[in-house]
Parts: structure tokens; C-alpha cells; sequence
């Protein structure tokens, strides 16, 4: 421990800066905090200033000197009292003033029990940092845009669930501006409770979970009736095993392969019947002499 004053600041000696892209909340917990410590709170942040868990103070942007019980003199006879340790650590937890934005995905049903996956944007600020301290819990030292994306992702989960379970699938993309109003008045009510400013909210996607019944819902919007949507999924779906019935299931016309007849048939079969013409008697006589021929023994 040492026995100058420190500065307390975001910015390190060696440039890092502690409040990094997605950082909310940071906490600079220093035994070397003591009276007259110099507080610096960069422009787009508020300090806010404990001591023994109770808040003392809170900093807007500026320089300043801090007033703590902790200072040399009464470190030294604390420690004797307290085997070693100090009664009194002051800590200082910076809120980040910047814009953030946050995602959470989730999956829901619609009336007829079809899995729809859903993704919502949500773009926030800190607009009460003590209020948001005593609300959240640190995990170490800095609480991230993650961590309230986790705490936030069960609310939207309800919001988006209250429409949808309602809506069957075709009335899905008629209802969004429903699913929208209801994320952001949840949003705002619980964001609110812990001092968190939503600035906007909105909807990036709905689709059905499954990849064909999205492919299906994608060819018959684009005209194509429904039979006609399953079959020309199906033939892509044939088409990339490289199976050469794939057209057939397009055009909806069965598929008969010319080497594979069902019940053991070959291709004769398939084939109309020639009636042949019969020979003459000449040629019948002919015919029997050449066959005696090849009879007699060489």
C-alpha cells in the first residue's frame, strides 16, 4: 500500500482503457484509495464513490478530490484493530454514459405449435447509475452488455410469446407492429426499474425455425401455390443428392427409371408387343433341314 495519493481514473499509464466498448459498469476496487485521492471522470461518464457498501458520492465529468475515511494515520491503528485489515476500503464504480446495443434471440410457437425463432435489437443508456448498481450484481470487476442482454432475454421472451401464442402462421408478419409494442413497453417498465434508458427497440426477424417450411413460406409468397411450394422444395432438396427424379417432383409427373421395374419386370415389358408374321412353308422346310444339320454328330 502505498503512502501518496493515487489518481482514479479509467485510463491507465500504459493507455488501456479499463471502459471498453460493451463495458457498462467498471469497478477500480484499490486499497490506495484514500482522502485526497484525485478522481478523474472522462466526459462521457459518472462516477459513483462507496465506501463500507454505502454510496457517498456521485461524480459527473471533471476532476476531482475525494473525501474518504481512509488515509495513512488511520490505516495504521484500523490494521492494529482489525487484524491487518482495513474497515473502511473505498471503491469507486464507473458508469458509462455511451449508447449501447443489445440482441437477444429467442424461440416461440405460433396457435399451431410451429417453432418460430425471433431475434430483437434494443438500443439503451445509463441514465441512473446508482440505481443500476444496487439493482445488478458484478461479476468481478466490470458489468458488460452480455450480462444485461441475460438478465433482459426472459422479459422479450414473454412479450414476443404473449402475440405470437396467439397468431396462427400466416398472420405472423401482419402482427409485427404487435410483437414490436409490446417488446418495447416491457422493455422500457424493466429497464426503467434499474435506472436504464431505452432509446428504441425493434423486431429483426421472425421465421419458422425449420429450414423447409421457411423455404416453403418463401416460394409461396412468391406465387407459387402451396403443392406447388412443397414440391419444388422437395425437388431442391433431391436435386442436391444429385438424384435424377428431381425434376419429376417439380413438375409433379411420375418418374419411372428405365433399368428398375417394380415387381422384377425388365424393359420388354414396358414394351408394346409386335405381332410377328408367320414364315412360309418353304422357309419352314429350310428352317427344319438347318437345324437337323446342326444335330448330326462332327
Amino acid at each position: 500500500m502505498s503512502v501518496f495519493r493515487t489518481v482514479v481514473r479509467t485510463l491507465q499509464e500504459n493507455g488501456q482503457d479499463m471502459m471498453a466498448p460493451g463495458v457498462i459498469l467498471w469497478r477500480d476496487h484499490n486499497v490506495d484509495i484514500r482522502n485526497r485521492s484525485r478522481l478523474i471522470v472522462e466526459s462521457n461518464q459518472k462516477a459513483v464513490v462507496r465506501v463500507q457498501g454505502q454510496v457517498t458520492a456521485v461524480y459527473d465529468a471533471g476532476a476531482y478530490d475525494l473525501n474518504t475515511p481512509n488515509n495513512p494515520v488511520s490505516n495504521f491503528f484500523s490494521r492494529l484493530g482489525y487484524g491487518g485489515n482495513v474497515p473502511w476500503l473505498a471503491e469507486v464504480i464507473f458508469a458509462s454514459l455511451a449508447r449501447f446495443e443489445a440482441r437477444s434471440v429467442g424461440v416461440s410457437q405460433s396457435s399451431e405449435l410451429i417453432p418460430l425463432q425471433y431475434q430483437v435489437a434494443y438500443y439503451f443508456q445509463v441514465q441512473d447509475p446508482v440505481k443500476l448498481i444496487q439493482s445488478v450484481q458484478l461479476n468481478g470487476v466490470f458489468y458488460t452488455v452480455n450480462e444485461l442482454s441475460l438478465y433482459i432475454t426472459p422479459i422479450i421472451d414473454q412479450a414476443v410469446s404473449q402475440v405470437l401464442n396467439n397468431v396462427s402462421i400466416r398472420e405472423v408478419y401482419a402482427s409485427l407492429h404487435k410483437i414490436s409494442e409490446a417488446v418495447t413497453a416491457a422493455l422500457k417498465l424493466n429497464l426503467g426499474e434499474i435506472g436504464v434508458n431505452l432509446l428504441m427497440s425493434r423486431v429483426i426477424r421472425i421465421e419458422p425455425e425449420d429450414e423447409t417450411l421457411r423455404r416453403v413460406i418463401q416460394l409461396n409468397g412468391l406465387g407459387l401455390d402451396i403443392n406447388t411450394a412443397v414440391r419444388a422444395r422437395l425437388s431442391e432438396l433431391m436435386a442436391l443428392r444429385s438424384d435424377p427424379a428431381a425434376t419429376n417432383m417439380l413438375l409433379g409427373v411420375p418418374y419411372y427409371p428405365m433399368n428398375i421395374i417394380m415387381g422384377g419386370g425388365t424393359l420388354g415389358q414396358l414394351l408394346p408387343q409386335t405381332q410377328l408374321i408367320p414364315p412360309s412353308p418353304t422357309q419352314q422346310a429350310q428352317q427344319t433341314q438347318l437345324k437337323q444339320q446342326q444335330q448330326q454328330p462332327q
